[in-house]
């Protein structure tokens, strides 16, 4: 009878992946409804800032397409390199600022800080992943492909980015929050890498002399893949492969999560 007891019992008791399941869905209802809720001008700004790209660069590059980059529309060529990056950026930069406004919450003991870096990291995700389905489907209306040619290679792709954004987000979170001071120069640092990462130019168009210096940096290697995964006629050098920018992101990733370890008690205390 006891055993009946304890049976009927168990259900009403939550498990602690429920629990945290549950958290991670308030945190990020919780950060949605501050982005867009009652306000149409956040929701305007988070399509209107990769639009603002496009059609500029459209303006900018539009006229020189067929020679800038052969095998690939020209809108397609931005859109599949923008959204990356922009995935990245604000991984790596919102989640430094997710501290402040979340302090409160660490009341309730369910809460972790890196509960409320999840969070925003999926609300982030969530968002651009949007954006990118909304902007293929407005090129596949242009008459542009819209589908990707390799989409399990996309789909690697995408997730090795997003690692590596959290990854760089959580040790940027843990650093800055000692020295609040740094994030004005971590911001002024994206301005370089937008230029570096291949946003608006096809990596087989430079000069061999820059290309060692430039493939240093994982982020290019990412989204020249992306073009690729897309695009099979899409030429990527061979220099560039996935390999580096997943043992980079791997490498970030533990790091970071070795450092908010120790001092995940600071993140609660400030």
């Amino acid at each position: 009878m006891n055993t009946g007891l304890t049976a009927s019992a168990a259900p009403g008791k939550r498990t602690p992946w429920q629990i945290q399941r549950a958290v991670l869905f308030a945190l990020l209802q919780r950060d949605l409804k501050a982005r867009f809720g009652g306000r149409w001008l956040g929701g305007i700004w988070t399509l209107f800032e990769p639009l603002a790209h496009v059609i500029i660069l459209m303006l900018l590059f539009g006229y020189l397409r067929n020679r800038v980059v052969p095998g690939i529309p020209f809108p397609l060529f931005l859109v599949t390199g923008l959204i990356p990056y922009l995935i990245f950026r604000n991984l790596a930069l919102r989640l430094m600022g997710a501290m402040d406004g979340s302090r409160a919450l660490f009341g309730y003991r369910q809460v972790k800080p890196i509960d409320v870096l999840i969070a925003r990291a999926g609300m982030e995700v969530l968002i651009y992943s949007v954006l990118f389905v909304v902007f293929l489907v407005a090129l596949g209306w242009a008459g542009f492909q819209w589908f990707p040619d390799r989409p399990l290679h996309l789909a690697v792709a995408s997730v090795v980015l997003i690692v590596f954004g959290f990854g760089l987000g959580l040790t940027l979170t843990v650093l800055t929050d000692d020295w609040p001071q740094l994030r004005v120069f971590i911001r002024l640092m994206f301005m370089p890498l937008y230029f570096l990462s291949g946003v608006m130019f096809p990596l087989h168009s430079l000069p061999a002399d820059f290309l060692p210096w430039l493939l240093w940096n994982p982020l290019l290697h990412l989204i020249e893949t992306h073009r690729g995964a897309f695009v099979d006629h899409y030429r990527v050098i061979e220099q560039v492969n996935l390999s580096y920018p997943a043992a980079v992101s791997l490498v970030t990733l533990a790091l970071s999560l070795a450092l908010y370890r120790v001092r995940r008690f600071r993140l609660l205390a400030r």
